[in-house]
């Protein structure tokens, strides 16, 4: 007899694709878009596994998970949302569910979820999850990649390392993970470089969760201590360390921690975040400054999603709000989000040869890495030229130091002829 499956989803269109999915797959397919109905499904024995939406017309399935777990501990769930913040796969992490689906995803991925969760059903215990920090959101595959091993480590009493280019997250990652862990009854200590050897070695003498940051800037004389620690007491211990790694970085140490390791990616690899990142940031700097919200241009918003921006989302925030203090509430214009992003060059002299140094590392992975490497630097180059000169080739052929001519061919070369 084919599994039974549970759909629960509002949106028909959608609906209508994943029954047909599953259906062509050869499961039974029992679809609504009432939480009460698939309770009462779930109270009479009905399915084998349930498929759900996370938000269904304003209230979340997230809050009845622990009745359906109630009901059928036994029973298989997989959650879908398209929202962007960590605390929704937090929360479908926390309250038993198989796996957390972000939306879009691939046909093809849901149903090989589906089949594997009909093989191995996972039950855990439903908690709350807590308040989402700042900034830290994302659809991409990328930061998605990441809430889920938030989600994971959240679950366990493992030492943690979180890893990423300075300021990528790490920081932000971390108390996502101190939340989700529920840690409120138990300090948390906060270790930094300028803390003594004696103040790092107590910071796991008792059960308690220790934050060390910047790990790869502390001296031999911390990091000897720090390993002392662990040998010494019973703490949990979530360190940040900034790639790449200094050779300084004591290895013994690091590995001792990596028990669990959660990666955030530069703001490079997560470029269809920027708009959401940029929307979040404008409106917190509105609320802060008292001020009307700062609306950017199609175009200069297309120059801040082609930026390289090599302090990744800390640096776009600053950039973002020096932005909204020098526009005041007009609307910001490509020469605008320039002349802000010209104060951090400015502020970093060499950070060109770092930017370098940074695609030539990336492109050396890969086979043809010169080509790799020049045709996405060209890229770069173009999109922010034509962003500045709101899409002019002649105008922007001249900030390339080109002819029009050799432009147009080499836009064509990359794709990018339209």
């Amino acid at each position: 007899m084919s599994a039974r499956i549970l759909l629960l989803e509002d949106d028909e269109s959608l609906k209508l694709i994943l029954s047909r999915a599953l259906s062509s797959a050869g499961y039974q397919v029992r679809a609504t878009a009432s939480i009460d109905a698939v309770l009462n499904w779930v109270r009479t024995g009905e399915g084998d596994l349930l498929l759900a939406d996370v938000l269904l017309d304003g209230a979340s399935f997230l809050d009845s998970i622990a009745m359906v777990k109630r009901l059928r501990a036994e029973l298989p769930v997989i959650v879908m949302s398209a929202q962007t913040t960590a605390s929704t796969a937090i929360d479908a992490e926390k309250g038993g569910v198989y796996e957390y689906l972000p939306k879009p995803f691939d046909l093809d991925q849901m149903l090989v979820s589906v089949a594997a969760a009909l093989g191995e059903v996972s039950i855990r215990r439903p908690e709350k999850s807590a308040a989402e920090p700042s900034g830290f959101i994302g659809q991409s595959a990328a930061m998605q990649s990441t809430f889920k091993s938030i989600a994971r480590a959240a679950t366990s009493r493992a030492h943690v390392v979180i890893n990423g280019e300075p300021g990528a997250g790490k920081r932000q990652a971390a108390d996502a993970l101190i939340r989700a862990r529920q840690a409120s009854s138990e300090p948390v200590v906060l270790i930094t470089p300028s803390h003594s050897i004696q103040e790092v070695f107590a910071s796991t003498a008792s059960s308690v969760q220790a934050l060390w940051l910047h790990l790869d800037e502390w001296s031999t004389q911390q990091q000897n201590a720090a390993r002392d620690a662990l040998d010494a007491g019973p703490g949990r211990v979530i360190a940040t360390v900034s790639t790449p790694v200094r050779q300084g970085l004591d290895a013994r140490l690091l590995a001792r921690l990596s028990e669990c390791v959660i990666t955030v990616p530069p703001l490079r690899e997560r470029r269809s975040d920027i708009a959401a990142l940029c929307e979040t940031f404008l409106a917190e700097f509105a609320q802060r400054d008292r001020q009307p919200l700062l609306q950017l241009a199609p175009a200069a918003l297309t120059l801040i999603e082609s930026a390289a921006w090599p302090g990744n989302v800390a640096e776009l925030r600053s950039v973002l709000s020096r932005l909204t203090l020098a526009t005041r509430g007009r609307l910001a214009a490509p020469d605008d989000v320039s002349r802000a992003i010209q104060t951090d060059t400015a502020e970093r002299p060499g950070q060109l040869a770092d930017r370098a140094a940074s695609l030539a590392s990336s492109a050396l992975t890969e086979k043809n890495a010169r080509q790799l490497a020049i045709d996405a630097l060209d890229r770069a180059l173009f999109a922010q030229a034509l962003a500045r000169a709101d899409g002019n080739r002649s105008r922007a052929a001249q900030l390339l130091g080109l002819n029009r001519n050799t432009l147009a061919r080499r836009l064509a070369e990359l794709g990018n002829d339209s």
